[in-house]
Parts: C-alpha cells; structure tokens; sequence
C-alpha cells in the first residue's frame, strides 16, 4: 500500500501528460505456469541435495557414536587421535558440502534458481517493454519492490550525468 502511495504522489508531481503505471510483480511471478516449474525442478534438486547432506550427517552421527563407545577401550592414543581427526574431517566436509550447495554467496541452489529464471525474467522484462512503448508509458514500477522497470530512453539522464561529473572532476583539477 505505501508503495502505491508512493506512485500516486509521483505522477501528481508530474504533468497531466505523463503516463505511469504499475506491476504487482509478486502476482506476476505467482501466477506464471513456467516459474511454477522452476520451483518443482528447484524442489526436487534441493531434496536430492538435502538427502546427500542427510547422508553424511548420519555417517558423522554413527561415527561419534562409536567412537564414544569405543573411546574408553582405545587405549592406544594414536588410534583415538586418528577416530577424533575422522570425525573433525567429516564436519568439515559437511559444512562445506552446505556452503557449497546452499551457501548464498554462490550455492548451487542459487546458482540454479538464477539459471532457471533468467529466461522467465527475461520473458516478463520484454512483456513490460513491449506494453510500455505499445501503450505509450513513460514509466512503469513495480508495485513491491517500487523499483522503476520501464522508462522511455528520452528520459535517460545517465549520459548527462556522466558528463557532468567528469566536467566537475576537470573543473576541480584546474
């Protein structure tokens, strides 16, 4: 609702001319059959990432636990040494193995999910810009974010802005 309000108050600060609108970019993405697919394929990938860790974790967990049981019988120090380095190595293994696959910084999960989506996101980006210059917007934001997801090109100011900076930066050296 805020973001709306928002809208509302930047077209009223905008000529009469001026022509905004609004996606509701979680609608969007809900009611897309081909997302619904990318989350099944992501479900299902996740699953078989999550019984592999699933599998370590128990052979860690039988690991302890025998080597609790046997700690008292190992006598010999090098042997208890070699068990406890065992059990440390698998913990690291399956902490990796968790960054590695569902780590945000680059997990395989994210990884895939980007993939997946990248021609959907694609798809969605040419609808809007295909109704944007169809029907003539200036702008088009998305209701959610109030990101701004369609702007005609004569309102580009980035060029300009460049300049003038670097005109700024030549002005201050002199």
């Amino acid at each position: 609702m805020k973001n709306i309000y928002i809208i509302f108050m930047f077209s009223a600060l905008f000529s009469a001319d001026m022509k905004i609108g609004y996606i509701d970019s979680n609608r969007i993405m809900n009611e897309l059959d081909e997302v619904r697919e990318v989350k099944v394929e992501l479900e299902k990938e996740q699953r078989k990432m999550e019984v592999e860790m699933q599998s370590m974790i128990s052979k860690r967990d039988s690991l302890v636990q025998a080597y609790e049981l046997q700690k008292i019988l190992l006598v010999d120090e090098n042997k208890r040494i070699e068990k406890e380095r065992e059990i440390v190595l698998l913990e690291q293994n399956i902490e990796k193995f968790q960054m590695e696959k569902f780590g945000p910084n680059g997990g395989e999960i994210y990884k895939l999910q980007n993939q997946l989506l990248a021609p959907v996101l694609s798809k969605i980006d040419a609808a809007i810009q295909k109704i944007g210059k169809e029907r003539g917007y200036n702008y088009i934001l998305d209701a959610v974010s109030g990101a701004l997801v369609y702007a005609i090109e004569s309102h580009d100011l980035t060029d300009e802005v460049i300049k003038e900076l670097r005109e700024s930066v030549i002005e201050q050296n002199d």
